[in-house]
């Protein structure tokens, strides 16, 4: 059950099945294709979504640091930490749609039963986001889909191209109640995913957290004092024996 603090509660086996899990990012296959709408879309004030609005997007300068992974960049000693200067980095949320072969094809079947969409986070460069700006000045992706042929996993280098139609629009004006419930099935999952957006793209820490990651002690950081797990399940098993 959710409250408006945002935090929800659960019980074992009691709306937990959501504990644990991560968002998965969209990450392209070498010799893959797939099919993606964007529907990371502004919302009205009775909380459907504008399918004509401006797609959303997130975006940060970021560095990476082996052992810590992608965090904020704060400043200067930011990059002295990291060894660099910031690199800037773009998200948004996709509909990736059942496809049936490496080309990329529709699965018709899949589709039209409501089956095999996955609501993801995408995190990409500044160049890719130029890149879609482009394409959507000739293709609006409020209209049109793209196709996503990744050519490079390791360094997700990938070919844009439009298709005709966007798949999640059809769905949310459809007269068919079937459609319109996988549709707000979409959407719903888009809001979940969209809370945890901007920690798809790098993680907000301060100089001595990046540091403890490293393995270095935080200059603030005290001991840790008290019995560890293990101290106390000794106690426990004295005091049963």
């Amino acid at each position: 059950m959710s409250n408006p603090s945002g935090f929800s509660d659960f019980s074992f086996d009691e709306n937990d099945d959501k504990v644990g899990k991560k968002t998965k990012q969209f990450k392209g296959k070498e010799g893959e294709t797939y099919r993606v709408s964007f529907v990371h879309l502004p919302i009205d004030a009775s909380g459907q979504p504008l399918l004509d609005g401006k797609i959303k997007f997130t975006g940060c300068d970021r560095h990476y640091v082996q052992g810590v992974g992608y965090f904020l960049h704060k400043g200067p000693e930011y990059a002295k930490l990291a060894g660099g200067a910031p690199k800037q980095a773009v998200a948004t949320i996709l509909v990736v749609w059942p496809t049936t072969d490496k080309k990329g094809k529709l699965n018709a079947d899949a589709f039209s039963k409501g089956e095999g969409w996955q609501v993801m986070p995408w995190v990409f460069s500044a160049d890719r986001y130029d890149q879609l700006k482009r394409r959507h000045e000739e293709f609006p992706l409020n209209t049109n889909d793209i196709t996503l042929a990744c050519t490079d996993s390791q360094y997700q280098k990938m070919d844009v191209s439009p298709c005709k139609d966007n798949l999640f629009r059809k769905l949310w004006e459809s007269d068919k109640e079937r459609a319109k419930a996988v549709a707000k099935a979409i959407f719903d999952e888009v809001q979940n995913v969209a809370k945890g957006l901007a920690q798809s793209i790098a993680r907000d820490m301060t100089l001595d957290q990046i540091r403890e990651k490293l393995g270095g002690a935080s200059a603030s950081a005290g001991p840790i004092t008290g019995a560890t797990s293990e101290d106390v399940d000794n106690l426990l098993d004295n005091l049963i024996e």
